[in-house]
């Protein structure tokens, strides 16, 4: 790894921040993605980058977008399965226990009685969850019909449940590596989802990566030269929530109005219902506004589509 300092770097830091002016909840977010569904921050952020296209030569833009999913990012009592599956009960296995808990702040008699748990499951289909709020009961059938399940969500048999879950959320990191349609925008680079990072992650244990109660452990310790102190030493880091909220906020009259009169709900695929107190400033307020939000896109995404076929 050559050394490097952000003082002595030649490259120029621009920062912007979200812009809710850019946000239409009645447009589709990626109508090039395969799936309905798309996060409205990201108008945003392609926004951002279209001004910045329009300021600078761009050929590509790189993004750290998969970071967590391949720095197993996980906080569950999987790594202490996955260590005690592989070295029996031996000393270290207590230093995950405490590693866990330091992590976590569950106490050891609970992360325990979560690892059991675990290693009875390991020889069980993985049950994948489902948010179906918001859903009628005929399409939360439909989700039950049986289908081809995706090779990544079943595990060779004997495989640690810490490491099948590592593989799984790889399989969630690739809903963020197009970012836009590649004959008219430059290309999304993600380097950490590179192949050999990739290999070289997943080979590595579980619990190595909570080592010190911290999570992605490994990666702290890989960047430690050149990454100041106080990142290297954070919890917690900001996100997209509290914008969403915002854009909820300032859309709630017309998000009702899109799905009461939207394709989805003449489909009869909607249950209206979830539209009620999604306002409430609470945590269940907060999640039902999110989910408001998806279905949107989810319409939106439908009635791209339905006006390209129509035309």
């Amino acid at each position: 790894m050559l050394p490097f300092s952000p003082r002595r770097s030649a490259f120029p830091c621009l920062e912007a921040h979200y812009d809710l002016g850019k946000v239409e909840i009645d447009r589709a977010v990626a109508p090039h993605h395969p799936w309905p569904h798309a996060p409205f921050y990201m108008q945003a952020i392609a926004s951002a980058h279209e001004e910045l296209r329009r300021e600078h030569q761009i050929d590509a833009f790189f993004s750290g977008n998969g970071g967590d999913n391949i720095f197993c990012a996980i906080r569950s009592a999987s790594p202490f399965v996955d260590r005690f599956m592989a070295q029996g009960p031996r000393h270290g296995l207590f230093d995950t226990l405490r590693d866990l808990s330091d992590l976590t702040g569950a106490s050891g008699a609970t992360i325990l009685r979560h690892a059991w748990d675990r290693y009875r499951d390991c020889s069980r289909p993985v049950k994948l969850h489902r948010d179906t709020s918001g859903l009628s009961s005929a399409a939360i059938a439909e989700l039950d019909v049986p289908r081809p399940p995706h090779p990544w969500m079943e595990a060779p048999e004997g495989t640690p449940p810490g490491k099948a879950a590592h593989v799984r959320l790889l399989a969630r990191a690739h809903r963020s590596i197009e970012l836009y349609p590649r004959r008219s925008h430059p290309q999304h680079v993600a380097p950490l989802l590179s192949q050999p990072i990739v290999e070289t992650c997943l080979s590595i244990p579980t619990w190595q990566w909570i080592e010190g109660g911290r999570d992605r452990a490994v990666a702290r310790a890989a960047f430690k030269p050149i990454v100041p102190v106080q990142l290297l030493r954070r919890t917690s880091k900001g996100g997209p929530g509290g914008f969403m909220q915002r854009i909820f906020q300032a859309n709630a009259e017309h998000a009702g109005d899109l799905l009461r009169t939207g394709l989805l709900a003449r489909a009869g695929l909607l249950d209206l219902r979830t539209l009620e107190g999604a306002s409430q400033p609470t945590v269940a307020g907060f999640e039902k506004a999110q989910r408001i939000l998806a279905l949107c896109a989810a319409e939106s995404w439908v009635r791209w589509w339905t006006d390209v076929r129509a035309s």
